[in-house]
């Protein structure tokens, strides 16, 4: 039996759930800063000496960094898009939520399920996940600016406010929306699955 390390990631910290070759249990939090992937290797240099598999939910730029870090230390590792997680968690009738569980539960997951691994994007992925994050976040802003017009404004000078707004978004989407299509005619076909999992998890 391989060891397996469940990981939940959130913006702050990471909690984790060890299961190693003698079955037994280690859970521990981290930050999740460079630091504190540091003190991790640390603590699993003391719990699992063997090979190890490390599974972490797919969170965008917060599980990027980890994941990255623990691939350059020699661990096999697994993003995993969370709606697998979600799926496992339901077979299995789990109730309970908390940032430990689900920890544990990744790890199992692992265990049971033995995702492929992952392997850190080439440099014109992460420039297009990016772009493709940032055109996400304009689009929820734009959305919100027409949530606050429709929602009955009266004063004018806000109405106005409100429209600028709307146009100044509209012509940065439209302007990142062809800097998409450049860079996707410049790194054309050679990496078209993998550009295709970065559209689809950005």
């Amino acid at each position: 039996m391989v060891n397996v390390l469940g990981i939940d990631v959130a913006k702050a910290k990471l909690d984790v759930v060890l299961c190693n070759e003698a079955q037994q249990e280690h859970s521990g939090v981290f930050p999740n800063t460079a630091k504190g992937f540091e003190q991790l290797q640390i603590w699993l240099s003391k719990r699992s000496p063997g090979a190890l598999h490390a599974c972490l939910e797919a969170t965008g730029q917060y599980s990027d960094a980890i994941a990255e870090f623990l691939h350059q230390a020699g661990y096999t590792v697994s993003v995993v898009n969370p709606a697998r997680i979600k799926a496992f968690a339901a077979s299995r009738l789990s109730r309970q939520k908390t940032d430990q569980t689900d920890a544990r539960l990744i790890a199992l997951f692992c265990q049971s399920q033995h995702p492929e691994a992952w392997t850190p994007p080439l440099p014109e992925q992460r420039a297009l996940q990016a772009m493709v994050r940032h055109l996400h976040d304009l689009k929820a802003m734009r959305q919100q600016e027409h949530n606050r017009l429709a929602s009955g404004v009266s004063a004018e000078a806000v109405v106005q406010a409100l429209q600028q707004h709307v146009a100044f978004l509209d012509q940065q989407i439209a302007d990142l929306q062809r800097q998409i299509r450049d860079h996707l005619d410049q790194h054309p076909r050679r990496n078209s699955s993998a550009i295709s999992s970065t559209l689809s998890r950005a």
